[in-house]
């Protein structure tokens, strides 16, 4: 008791001291009608340019409540760096945003758009950032320049645009410190026709990492659409919509990813619509991902890939993607093992394109490495005609437990694919149909069955796998007219398309 007092005349002495700050905080106003020799503190003596902002956060920094106000519907040329620049606290973030009526945008040409570096509790609201064609930059660029024996905190990203620039439109990045950022929220962004990706958090190289460089995100209500990858970078992926490496519990909610990847054209592995990687106690929830290409590989709507932990997929739509709709996948050589996640109450439709070698549902596990403790239930898949399966296990060492779910197959179609050794999956109470009416599951890609719970190879039983109380019943399905992929649409849609897909399919 007399320990949480404590801390309770803490929280209250470190609120009031946050309440002093702010008292003195100021605001800095930038417009194109005013002039850098003005004092930039109100509407009325505004600053002419982006450079005197720098000029100023150089030689004086930024404090708790401070604020850099950039006059909405205008346009500003040039580079906004927030290096080193002091920064503010939880209860008063320096601001970075507009005023007026309407976003400010920020144009840096080939340029990053705005910087922030080694400061703490920064707010970039209202802005929107345009690249000029070309760009070798990211719209907004959060990384470390210097080790530190703990995270940044503090950084939200809110009601930004950030368009056409080479690199990616939100960069938040640790790939050459152990520590990187935590306490981070981005929502309702719009993140487009970027080269590398839309939205990525990055921890580093995955071959070396010890331990998860950022923690605590929220990605929430974001768009990232039409961020093609780079079709030169052959030695790694390009063209995610939104992507999480190395952190330590975030949430993404709400978001759409739709038409990336298209011109990615590396062979190791492609761009995923919405994922993470190497990560732990991640939810993807609630998320739309379409019409993702790859040249090559991937593609997909989902994945939870490299070794992620404790982390889950719930109640998104994936549909018309190249990939897979929802991959669960680990690799030779990853940093961590895979396990303990989740893929539960999803829709993917016509995912998997003919001849990509995806299903609408696909775990992989690659050699010296494997998956445990995965539960893939309650899920509906709908699968394209001529894909591989409409649900595929590969590789080796896969345990899991394949419960309640909805399978369908079109005409001809595969609606369950097993290969490779080692595994301990589980199918449980789940449905199939195919339009046809004619049940075919493939073992090995050579043994085509009737049924998994009937399968005997000629040396006995197949302890890779065991079926109980499948059934093969007709869904009836009512499914609504199919989506024209190549319009991008600007708001989730799961709301409205995919409950009606629940409601008329029926709930496994």
């Amino acid at each position: 008791m007399i320990l949480q007092d404590f801390w309770q005349r803490v929280r209250f002495v470190l609120g009031m001291v946050g309440s002093l700050w702010a008292v003195d905080a100021a605001e800095f106003y930038v417009s194109p009608r005013g002039k850098d020799a003005n004092p930039g503190t109100s509407r009325s003596t505004p600053w002419k340019s982006l450079q005197r902002v720098n000029q100023h956060i150089a030689d004086h920094r930024l404090g708790p409540g401070d604020g850099v106000l950039l006059e909405g519907g205008a346009t500003f040329e040039g580079v906004l760096r927030v290096e080193h620049a002091g920064g503010g606290t939880r209860e008063a973030p320096v601001r970075i945003s507009s005023y007026g009526r309407g976003r400010a945008t920020l144009r840096p040409g080939q340029e990053t758009g705005l910087l922030i570096r080694e400061t703490p509790w920064v707010t970039v609201s209202q802005l929107n950032f345009t690249a000029a064609p070309g760009s070798l930059g990211d719209g907004i660029r959060c990384d470390r320049d210097r080790e530190s024996p703990e995270r940044i905190a503090g950084l939200v990203i809110r009601d930004c645009s950030l368009t056409g620039f080479g690199w990616h439109g939100i960069m938040v990045d640790a790939s050459q410190r152990r520590w990187g950022y935590e306490n981070v929220w981005i929502e309702r962004c719009l993140a487009a026709s970027n080269r590398y990706a839309g939205i990525m958090v990055y921890g580093g190289n995955p071959a070396g990492r010890t331990n998860r460089p950022h923690a605590d995100f929220r990605i929430e209500d974001c768009v990232a659409v039409g961020n093609p990858g780079d079709p030169e970078e052959r030695r790694h992926h390009s063209g995610s919509g939104i992507l999480l490496d190395g952190v330590d519990t975030a949430t993404i909610r709400g978001c759409v990813a739709a038409g990336n990847g298209a011109a990615c054209r590396n062979e190791r592995g492609g761009p995923v619509g919405i994922w993470a990687h190497a990560s732990r106690r991640v939810i993807i929830e609630g998320c739309e991902s379409y019409a993702n290409r790859s040249w090559l590989r991937d593609g997909g709507g989902f994945d939870l890939d490299g070794g992620c932990e404790e982390s889950a997929l719930v109640r998104n739509f994936s549909h018309h993607n190249h990939g897979p709709g929802f991959l669960v996948y680990t690799y030779t050589g990853a940093a961590y093992a895979d396990r303990d996640c989740l893929v539960r109450e999803n829709i993917s439709w016509n995912d998997g394109a003919k001849s990509s070698g995806y299903a609408g549902i696909q775990l992989g596990a690659e050699d010296d490495c494997r998956i445990t403790g995965l539960t893939v239930e309650r899920n509906t898949v709908i699968a394209p005609p001529e894909s591989i399966a409409a649900l595929r296990v590969m590789g080796n060492s896969i345990q899991a437990s394949i419960r309640s779910n909805l399978v369908v197959a079109s005409n001809h179609g595969i609606l369950v694919s097993i290969s490779g050794f080692e595994h301990r999956v589980r199918f449980e109470e789940n449905r199939y149909w195919r339009a046809d009416g004619i049940p075919v599951f493939l073992v090995d890609f050579q043994w085509a069955i009737p049924s998994l719970d009937s399968w005997r190879n000629a040396t006995g039983p197949d302890f890779r796998f065991v079926a109980v109380g499948d059934r093969f019943v007709d869904p009836e399905l009512r499914l609504p007219p199919a989506p024209n992929p190549d319009i991008l649409r600007l708001r989730p849609s799961w709301p409205r398309i995919s409950h009606r897909l629940v409601s008329e399919f029926g709930a496994p």
